[in-house]
C-alpha cells in the first residue's frame, strides 16, 4: 500500500527531510517547513519537560532536550494532546548514555511518569473508615478491595523517591546518599491532591496482593514481621485514600 500524504509528512517531520513532500508544498525553497518542524519539535520537547521535571532538573536543560529530542524521532506523539505525551520514556533512559552516570535515573522517570499519570487519572469514591466500621470480622477478613485509579506504586533499588522528591520540590537539592538502599514509593490523589511518599515494604506488599484481587486476609498471610499488624496497615491505606469504594 502506498504511504499516504500524512505518512510522508509525518515521516518528513521526524526525519527533517522534505524531498518527498516537496511537489505539495507551495513553495519547496521557503523555510516555512523547517520552521513548523522546529515548532513541533520544540512543543513535545516542551510537553516531556513539564512531564518530567526531575529527570529534566538532574539533566540540565541543554542535555535533556537531546534525550527528548532523541525520544520524539524515536516515539513522535500519536495523540492530538500531548498531556500524557512521553509513555516509555523511562524505558528509552534504560539504554541511553544519559543514564550511564545516573542508574537511577530511569526509576526517577518512572516517578515522575506515576504522577502524571495520577494526577490525570479518573477519579471515583474512596473507601473510607466509616464504610468499614461494623462490618464483621469474617466478612472484613474475605474483603476485597480495589485501588483508586489514581494509585500508583514504583519500585526502586535506588533511593529514587528521595532522588525524586528533592529535584522535584527543594529550591536547593538535598544530597542523597545512595548507601541509603532501595525505596518504594507511593504516589495518589485522595481529594483532588496529588501526594506521595515511602512506602514501607510490608505497606507495598499488602497493596500489591490487594492490587491483584486478594482479600484481606490473604493479603495479611504475606506479612512475615510479627510486628507488623495487617489490620493496623489497612486502616493506615485506608485513610489516606488508597482504596475506591464500589458504588452499585
Amino acid at each position: 500500500m502506498p504511504d499516504t500524504w500524512q505518512d510522508l509528512f509525518a515521516s518528513a517531520l521526524v526525519t527533517g527531510d522534505a524531498s518527498r513532500i516537496a511537489s505539495r508544498l507551495s513553495d519547496p525553497d521557503a523555510p516555512g517547513f523547517a520552521v513548523y518542524r522546529n515548532t513541533v519539535v520544540r512543543s513535545a520537547v516542551d510537553a516531556l519537560g513539564d512531564a518530567y521535571p526531575a529527570v529534566k532538573r538532574l539533566l540540565g536543560d541543554q542535555r535533556f532536550s537531546a534525550v527528548a529530542r532523541a525520544f520524539w524521532e524515536a516515539h513522535p506523539p500519536r495523540e492530538r494532546t500531548l498531556s500524557l505525551y512521553g509513555e516509555g520514556f523511562a524505558a528509552m533512559l534504560d539504554h541511553h548514555d544519559a543514564s550511564s552516570p545516573y542508574p537511577w535515573l530511569p526509576d526517577v522517570a518512572r516517578i515522575d511518569r506515576a504522577w502524571l499519570e495520577s494526577h490525570h487519572a479518573a477519579d471515583a469514591p474512596l473507601l473510607t473508615l466509616r464504610n468499614v466500621q461494623g462490618v464483621e470480622p469474617a466478612a472484613l477478613a474475605s474483603l476485597r478491595v480495589r485501588l483508586h485509579p489514581a494509585v500508583r506504586v514504583i519500585a526502586s533499588d535506588f533511593p529514587a523517591w528521595s532522588i525524586w522528591r528533592t529535584n522535584r520540590e527543594d529550591e536547593t537539592v538535598r544530597r542523597v546518599r545512595l548507601g541509603e538502599g532501595g525505596e518504594i514509593a507511593l504516589i495518589h490523589r485522595p481529594a483532588g491532591e496529588i501526594r506521595h511518599r515511602r512506602l514501607e515494604q510490608a505497606e507495598a506488599g499488602f497493596l500489591k496482593a490487594l492490587a491483584a484481587g486478594e482479600t484481606l486476609e490473604a493479603a495479611a498471610a504475606i506479612l512475615t514481621d510479627p510486628g507488623q499488624d495487617p489490620i493496623q496497615i489497612f486502616i493506615r491505606l485506608l485513610k489516606e485514600g488508597l482504596f475506591a469504594r464500589d458504588t452499585a
